[in-house]
């Protein structure tokens, strides 16, 4: 039985790279480094490693979800990519952390997408993974993009990267509201004028 037909009778084989269908992420996580990029005026290796490390974390996460989906069933193209994907993410996001003049800040954002990642994790095993809650923490972890831009970059966490994190977070995450208002199940005007009124609040006070 040649590659082929294992791969039809098994799926695809495990050397093949896994790569997130969701293509609105990208378009998120692009805008979010840029941001962040533009915000330090300036580019360095530090900055193409954070773009680096963002993008192989978010490939993680594919692999990561369909894998807590399967629950007891392994499969080793999904648990290999995740290695892949997650070991070059760690790696780069620990020596940015070594080299940077302010740790504790890399420090933060680091723990703060760790936190979203077990979040977003429990929400799929609980199969929550497209409530409200878990795709607003979605949006923002990806978002967190743009201050992991600035801080590896600059070295510094200043008030201008949460400004630019919090503004993304908002402008992405409208978007949930509009997708859900198509569905008459989970279709709720007042949702998202709740949301759009908080975030108007917030751009104000910024």
């Amino acid at each position: 039985m040649n590659t082929t037909a294992i791969a039809s009778r098994f799926g695809q084989p495990w050397y093949y790279p896994t790569l997130s269908p969701e293509h609105g992420v990208y378009v998120i996580l692009v805008v979010s480094f840029l941001t962040g990029a533009a915000a330090a005026q300036q580019w360095s290796w530090a900055t193409t490693l954070a773009l680096i490390c963002a993008y192989c974390s978010f490939q993680a996460e594919h692999p990561f979800s369909l894998q807590i989906k399967q629950r007891r069933s392994w499969k080793a193209r999904l648990l290999v990519w995740l290695g892949i994907y997650g070991g070059i993410a760690v790696a780069i996001a620990l020596w940015l952390l070594w080299h940077s003049p302010q740790p504790e800040s890399l420090a933060a954002i680091y723990g703060a997408i760790f936190v979203a990642t077990l979040i977003d994790g429990l929400s799929i095993w609980q199969r929550h993974q497209k409530s409200l809650g878990n795709e607003l923490i979605t949006f923002a972890a990806v978002c967190g993009t743009a201050p992991l831009t600035y801080v590896a970059t600059t070295g510094t966490l200043s008030t201008t990267a949460i400004g630019l994190w919090l503004l993304n977070t908002l402008f992405f995450s409208s978007s949930i509201f509009t997708v859900k208002l198509r569905k008459v199940r989970t279709a709720s005007v007042w949702g998202g004028c709740a949301f759009h009124a908080i975030g108007a609040s917030l751009v104000a006070l910024l």
